[in-house]
């Protein structure tokens, strides 16, 4: 096997395996992955950028899910009470998505729960490692975002 085509396999080894572990430790308990996944996007669209508040649609390019998978996330948000759906008043067509208190509270419990297993993480391989692994994923995701089969 050449070089580029076993750290390929390795790449994917450890991708899985990551996945796996994430997958089988439950990180979020309260609320699916999904739903973790929505919530935080819409916690950080509001802090960075309250003017524009996200679609679904937006969240399904973020997300990579599909738009039936995402409407299915949305509408079990709904029923939680943790999401509220306001239609734009310069556009009738858009349907912005907002946390209610209930979603950001939530939200909230389940980020310290994520917060204090970073925590130990970080201890464990140390800060550089930790910055220098989150920049190898957020090149791994921009390199991935250039290849149009995904």
């Amino acid at each position: 096997m050449d070089s580029k085509r076993y750290a390929g396999e390795q790449l994917l080894s450890a991708w899985l395996t990551l996945s796996s572990t994430l997958w089988n430790e439950r990180v979020v308990t309260g609320m699916t992955f999904n739903e973790a996944f929505v919530c935080n996007l819409l916690t950080h669209q509001a802090k960075e950028a309250p003017d524009r508040p996200l679609t679904a649609t937006d969240l399904c390019e973020r997300t990579r899910l599909l738009k039936s998978q995402m409407n299915k996330v949305l509408s079990e948000m709904e029923k939680k009470g943790y999401l509220q759906r306001l239609r734009s008043d310069k556009d009738k067509r858009q349907i912005f998505l907002h946390l209610t208190d209930a979603g950001r509270e939530a939200y909230a419990r389940e980020h310290a729960g994520i917060t204090a297993i970073l925590d130990h993480l970080v201890s464990d391989i140390g800060e550089e490692k930790a910055l220098a692994a989150a920049d190898v994923v957020n090149e791994i995701c921009r390199s991935l975002k250039k290849i149009d089969t995904l």
